[in-house]
């Protein structure tokens, strides 16, 4: 179990939330099983007498999202590194010509892009591309040209002949939901997987290339609310999540 540093784990959960953290590697399954309990105190106090909360009309739901890294640094007291929005740069490429007799795309590198890659572009576009819609890379031709579908592992799609200079920008992740299963209402436990179908990761990504500097991060939280009852008004019960997704030293 990767062991982290206080500081990244502040930056998460804060100076007293409730935080698990944990390092995967790709296309690993997993889960947590959870059990929510009081404690009671005697005699000032903390004893060993838990009771199981009843989830009975709770909601449950867990949530990730794809985080960057900066600054990685492995010390005595773990990893520390900062978390920052995904992407910290989005620019990948900037295009400079359409071709409508191979469907390429023209840039100075490719280097930052890959298949099934989604991209969306800026500036005055040419070539039947749309400002601000993704498209998915479809092939990397060469170090210089590429082309494009509408559709994840869609056919490539038609540009016509033009110059000029857009760009093209990695699209921000959104949360993706993390399948609650195994309730059980009287006894407050429940299971949270981490489905690896559902990541905001995709095969061939550069970022985790098994000599990739840094690994791919992603927060979130499992949230818990409660109906209100009685007196008692609706309320939040929060665990927060970080976890790196590294190579497995074989394949990306």
């Amino acid at each position: 179990m990767t062991k982290y540093s206080q500081y990244t784990l502040n930056q998460v959960a804060g100076f007293d939330g409730q935080i698990l953290a944990q390092e995967l590697v790709y296309n690993q399954q997993d889960f947590w099983n959870f059990q929510w309990a009081s404690v009671v105190s005697t005699n000032g106090g903390w004893t060993q007498n838990t009771y199981p909360v009843d989830l009975t009309g709770a909601t449950i739901d867990a949530q990730i999202i794809r985080r960057q890294i900066v600054g990685l640094k492995n010390g005595r007291t773990g990893l520390d590194f900062t978390i920052k929005d995904y992407p910290l740069i989005p620019l990948v490429a900037t295009v400079t010509a359409t071709d409508a007799t191979d469907d390429t795309l023209t840039c100075a590198n490719t280097g930052l892009l890959f298949a099934d890659k989604p991209i969306f572009f800026e500036g005055t576009t040419f070539g039947n591309v749309v400002a601000y819609t993704v498209y998915y890379v479809k092939d990397i031709i060469n170090n210089t040209t590429f082309t494009i579908s509408q559709t994840s592992g869609g056919s490539v799609f038609p540009l016509a002949t033009a110059t000029g200079t857009m760009t093209a920008n990695t699209v921000s992740p959104t949360p993706v939901n993390l399948p609650i299963s195994n309730i059980v209402a009287a006894d407050g436990s429940f299971t949270v997987t981490i489905n690896d179908d559902t990541w905001d990761v995709i095969a061939g990504d550069p970022e985790l290339d098994i000599n990739a500097s840094d690994p791919v991060c992603f927060t979130g939280r499992v949230k818990i609310s409660f109906p209100a009852m009685g007196t008692q008004p609706p309320y939040d019960e929060i665990v927060f999540l970080l976890f790196l997704i590294t190579s497995d030293g074989v394949v990306n």
